[in-house]
């Protein structure tokens, strides 16, 4: 690794984050039709079908879900569109298009060389927006689909470090080297991405370190302890979660934990169905 390199990098990060110069590619059009139509008090569920039928790649995900064994306990199977946004609503149709989005711009022309790192993130994306979408409809009284998109947009700055691979490739591949930027950087330049696509501050603040380090002022839960207490579920160390001011701020127990759980694998397993 150069040294060199390395420190032309940070200045770059540096240089971005200071003149709020951080952009990665456009959602998809179809994408941004649905956040307008969404935005739009008249819109109706014919509206949206609609949109979502120029893509059909996006459509056939809609009615994925609306069929899944989340959304579709009795089993009674839909095939229409409008059917299918009726069946889920308005903001699990948001939520779907901006997945599609994410997943999307991981597959960016250009990153072939880290499409195994690329695959894990969105991966690890998935995992963390089912189970924040999970632990704020059980724990909170919290926008269940802000806290799925809060998730699915942590690590949307690793996303942006990968993109800087054309220009500093011996910097990427090296994977100490790719850990430490990403650990440093990530964060801040995530909350800049997601507040140049016009996402809530509450969003956004999950991404923001002094505010999801716990303070003793704060006793309401809000997504950044979802997030948080998301991430140290899925860690793998059994406990994790237990006895953090997080969990007491979102009343988090182990009494919860076999219905969150099973709550999870349930909304996993309707994800990825639909983007197979």
């Amino acid at each position: 690794m150069s040294q060199n390199e390395y420190f032309e990098l940070v200045q770059t990060l540096a240089g971005d984050l200071n003149s709020k110069d951080i952009k990665l590619p456009s959602f998809p059009d179809v994408v941004i039709r649905i956040r307008t139509a969404l935005d739009d008090p008249d819109t109706t569920g014919v509206d949206i079908a609609n949109i979502l039928s120029v893509d059909a790649v996006l459509a056939s995900r809609v009615l994925i879900l609306a069929n899944s064994t989340y959304y579709n306990p009795a089993g009674m199977k839909i095939e229409g569109l409008e059917a299918a946004v009726g069946r889920i609503g308005f903001e699990k149709v948001r939520t779907a298009a901006i997945a599609y989005a994410v997943e999307q711009l991981h597959a960016s022309e250009g990153l072939e060389p880290l499409k195994d790192e690329l695959r894990a993130a969105w991966s690890a994306g998935m995992r963390l927006a089912a189970m924040c979408e999970v632990i704020a409809r059980k724990c909170t009284k919290l926008d269940a689909d802000s806290a799925f998109i809060a998730g699915l947009l942590n690590r949307i700055g690793v996303l942006y470090l990968f993109t800087k691979y054309n220009d500093y490739p011996s910097l990427l591949q090296d994977a100490d080297t790719r850990n430490s930027l990403i650990e440093e950087w990530a964060a801040p330049v995530g909350e800049s991405i997601v507040a140049n696509w016009g996402f809530s501050e509450d969003i956004q603040a999950t991404l923001n370190p002094d505010e999801v380090e716990t303070t003793r002022r704060r006793t309401i839960a809000n997504l950044a302890d979802v997030v948080t207490a998301a991430k140290l579920s899925l860690t793998g160390e059994e406990g994790a979660w237990q006895g953090t001011d997080e969990a007491k701020r979102l009343e988090l127990t182990d009494e919860k934990m076999p219905a969150i759980m099973e709550s999870y694998q349930q909304k996993l397993d309707s994800l990825a169905s639909a983007v197979r």
